[in-house]
């Protein structure tokens, strides 16, 4: 776990510790990572260092954190632009995420983040899901919730909002790791999506 003595740190010196976790990240994946290399390049001490994280595997986070900033922005602007309507936002979100995630450099640099990663050890995309259903807790007093023909209490959007997460991982999952085309994940992500739409919505708003 990330400790707070890092989030305590001025923006200037977080900001210069996640550029040498990012450079160390973009030349060898998490099983090769140097220490040693972040370290010199934060100006910081093996001290300091071990202030801030536990292990590599807080290295995780440091992204996971980032990445989930620009989701949370995009998402509130985007539920805010459809009027609550949570399908159409999740689905421009994602078509987002996914133009960014399948350009050469990032796809390449998530992909260095499953070699050397235990059985055990959960991956970026799992706690990324973990940071967006904590996040969506906050959204959910702004979802329209009026077209739903299931009961609307705050637990049942928050189920909701898990299975859409769910399978947009393992869309974005399919993209980096098993070579499926961008364009097919999508397609078949929108396919679940108006599945899920239709079993939520009361009968005069679903789709055909």
């Amino acid at each position: 776990m990330i400790k707070q003595t890092f989030y305590n740190l001025p923006e200037t010196k977080r900001e210069r510790i996640y550029q040498a976790i990012k450079a160390e990240f973009d030349r060898v994946p998490l099983d090769k990572i140097s220490i040693n290399s972040i370290i010199k390049e934060a100006n910081i001490s093996r001290g300091s260092f071990y202030q801030y994280f536990d292990d590599k595997g807080d290295l995780y986070d440091i992204f996971a954190d980032r990445i989930m900033d620009s989701i949370k922005e995009c998402f509130t602007n985007t539920l805010v632009k459809y009027k609550g309507d949570l399908f159409a936002t999740m689905e421009e979100v994602m078509s987002q995420h996914f133009t960014k995630v399948s350009q050469p450099k990032a796809k390449s640099q998530m992909q260095k983040f499953v070699p050397g990663v235990s059985v055990n050890a959960k991956s970026i995309l799992d706690r990324i899901c973990e940071r967006s259903i904590t996040y969506f807790n906050e959204l959910i007093p702004n979802i329209d919730t009026r077209k739903f023909s299931f009961d609307n209490s705050p637990e049942d959007i928050r189920i909701l909002f898990e299975m859409l997460m769910s399978i947009s991982k393992n869309a974005i999952f399919d993209v980096l790791f098993m070579d499926i085309d961008t364009d097919e994940a999508i397609k078949i992500l929108n396919k679940k999506l108006k599945i899920i739409k239709n079993g939520c919505l009361k009968k005069e708003y679903r789709e055909d």
